[in-house]
């Protein structure tokens, strides 16, 4: 999941939240200007329940399909 939040006086990226659906994830977060000022890995992020049937799990897109 890709959260973004923008300044909405500005239009500016604010903060990224890059959630990895396995309870952990990476905040960045940006200046006035834009500049990236922070970076924090996360864990403890909730995981999300999967469906019992595997066929209903959604492919992972990182996966290369070949």
């Amino acid at each position: 999941m890709l959260r973004e939040t923008i300044n909405g006086e500005t239009g500016l990226l604010v903060e990224r939240l890059v959630d990895n659906g396995d309870g952990t994830g990476t905040r960045t977060t940006y200046d006035e200007h834009g500049n990236e000022t922070s970076v924090e890995q996360l864990t403890g992020l909730p995981i999300p329940d999967l469906p019992a049937d595997p066929d209903l799990i959604p492919p992972d897109p990182t996966r290369l399909r070949s």
